[in-house]
């Protein structure tokens, strides 16, 4: 049985496939059937516009849940968004801080240039050294306080970071602040019973010092934190108050996990 000679009709796009030396023409039937879709193929771009418009309502990205997306329930989304709002917070406190001289400006913090204010990007990176002093007191933002002398008498609480470090404390005899974590300090308070001045030092290379004490007067560094700057201040104390009347006079009061008499003065 032969296959029939003339190719289909009825379907455009299937026609059988014919030898050589028997071509035929095409019939009149196929060129009608495929005038329609040529027609469509060829239309111009007004003509395709009178097609209904697809579905744009729906946004590109999966959305999970009824009327949310993802990430504004999520505990990370939130945690940012109330970081960048306290952030804008604090940006607005400094703003509405008086004129104050940077570290760069002061050589010396004493009665006459009593205050300098750090910059926010001097009061986040690195480690704050406080060299020449004897005792030290903290205080962070959650009402954790304690104190240290340079001979290692301790009372109060430490405040640990998350560095596994002390946020402030001792290192030899040099005093530190990590200011990696300058958000949990509220304030410190650094005292100088030497002979010798107290001299404060930044990541930076920056530098400060505060004198010794002299005519019975004896300078107290203060270090409290102002939005997302810290501002230092030298404040003058009699050279005869032991460290717990300068502690009540700054209103620091120890949380007592160790006892205040482990203290040595």
């Amino acid at each position: 049985m032969t296959a029939p000679s003339n190719p289909r009709t009825d379907l455009v796009f299937l026609r059988r496939r014919i030898k050589p030396g028997r071509t035929q023409p095409v019939a009149a039937a196929s060129v009608q059937a495929a005038a329609p879709v040529l027609a469509r193929a060829s239309a111009p771009p007004a003509q395709a516009a009178q097609f209904p418009p697809a579905n744009t309502s729906r946004s590109a990205g999966l959305v999970l849940g009824r009327g949310t997306t993802p990430s504004s329930t999520s505990a990370r989304a939130q945690r940012l968004a109330a970081r960048r709002q306290k952030a804008a917070l604090e940006d607005h406190e400094v703003k509405l801080l008086f004129p104050a001289p940077g570290i760069a400006d002061v050589y010396e913090l004493n009665l006459v240039d009593r205050v300098l204010r750090l910059s926010a990007l001097q009061s986040s990176v690195g480690t704050m050294v406080v060299s020449g002093s004897t005792a030290i007191a903290w205080e962070s933002v959650r009402g954790v306080t304690g104190g240290k002398t340079v001979d290692g008498h301790k009372a109060g609480t430490p405040v640990e970071t998350s560095g596994n470090r002390e946020l402030v404390g001792y290192n030899g005899r040099e005093a530190l602040v990590s200011l990696r974590h300058v958000r949990e300090l509220r304030r410190a308070i650094f005292i100088n019973r030497s002979s010798s001045p107290m001299g404060v030092q930044l990541f930076s290379g920056d530098t400060v010092a505060l004198p010794p004490a002299a005519d019975g007067t004896q300078m107290v560094l203060l270090a409290h934190r102002i939005g997302n700057v810290l501002e230092l201040r030298a404040e003058p104390v009699p050279h005869d108050w032991p460290d717990i009347k300068i502690w009540q006079e700054f209103d620091f009061s120890m949380t007592h996990r160790a006892p205040v008499s482990s203290y040595g003065r």
